[in-house]
């Protein structure tokens, strides 16, 4: 089963306040949510390179959104297109954020 990962971080060096993260393998997101609808249904997208070590967690880049109403619109939206996954608290597997993307 596939997994997205959720956790609080400050992002882009905000120290402000942390904000919910949640990202999953783009591979397996871009199945269900095109990156192209990210801008109009989530207002933008973070994305992640490669983990350094590979896992069966995340073979690829990460792909997925911040706060908390949007987190729980990826996670709706998700489910109304089909895709099955479990909720994992963590960052999961190491990953440089590579684009942060505000439409």
């Amino acid at each position: 089963m596939n997994k997205l990962f959720t956790f609080q971080t400050h992002l882009l060096g905000d120290k402000r306040s942390e904000v919910q993260v949640i990202k999953g393998s783009r591979l397996w997101v871009e199945q269900y949510i095109p990156l192209e609808e990210f801008g109009q249904l989530f207002g933008g997208y973070i994305m992640w390179r490669e983990p350094e070590a590979q896992t069966s967690d995340m073979l690829d880049e990460g792909l997925g959104v911040w706060g908390n109403r949007k987190a729980s619109k990826f996670r709706r939206i998700l489910k109304e297109r089909g895709a099955a996954f479990k909720i994992v608290e963590g960052e999961g597997p190491i990953q440089k954020l590579a684009i942060r993307s505000n439409y």
